[in-house]
């Protein structure tokens, strides 16, 4: 009989742990979102500086992966600009409790107010996750195959004023190309 109690309370301890392990492990990180952000670019290349809106967003399809998009519509000075679409598809895992490392492999095609338009593929690796309770903060690289290539170092926060809604920040850093953006993102 003690033997028998002993057990059950080792079993109930095990039990225990595990529950307040995978409470712990649920990510506040969502792949469930829209946003829209006034985006600065610096395009090397042409001397070219533009400015416009883009539109992303990304879909998780179950608990590993994701769809991911974008388009934007920047307009610049002397006669530059151009439209961008992406789409993709991405994989995500829990870093920690409240972070995830992620990769994506997505489709762009831009063309340029003045020029022929190119497509090529975006290979990007990162990590996000949240440095203070409600400081999201992103880091990210990624490739992106148009023009003549470009790779971008970048990085970004969010911060949550609302449970589903962030203001947010962006930097990249790019060999052909770089950008500063800022706007807003809602999760669903």
């Amino acid at each position: 009989m003690k033997n028998s109690i002993k057990k059950i309370g080792m079993l109930m301890a095990v039990v225990g742990l595990t529950a307040s392990a995978t409470t712990m492990a649920a990510s506040r990180i969502s792949y469930n979102y829209a946003g829209i952000q006034f985006v600065d670019q610096d395009v090397d290349d042409y001397d070219c500086n533009q400015d416009g809106l883009r539109l992303n967003g990304s879909l998780e399809l179950n608990d590993d992966f994701f769809v991911v998009g974008a388009i934007s519509d920047v307009s610049g000075n002397r006669g530059c600009g151009s439209e961008a679409i992406s789409a993709g598809i991405g994989y995500h895992t829990l870093f920690g409790a409240d972070s995830s490392i992620y990769g994506a492999l997505s489709f762009e095609n831009i063309s340029p107010d003045n020029g022929s338009s190119d497509s090529g593929l975006i290979a990007a690796v990162g990590l996000r996750g949240f440095v203070l309770n409600k400081l999201e903060a992103r880091a990210e690289i990624a490739h992106h195959t148009v023009g003549d290539g470009n790779t971008v170092l970048g990085g970004g926060v969010a911060y949550w004023f609302a449970p589903q809604v962030a203001v947010t920040g962006d930097v990249g850093l790019g060999t052909e190309a770089s950008e500063i953006g800022v706007g807003l993102r809602v999760n669903f």
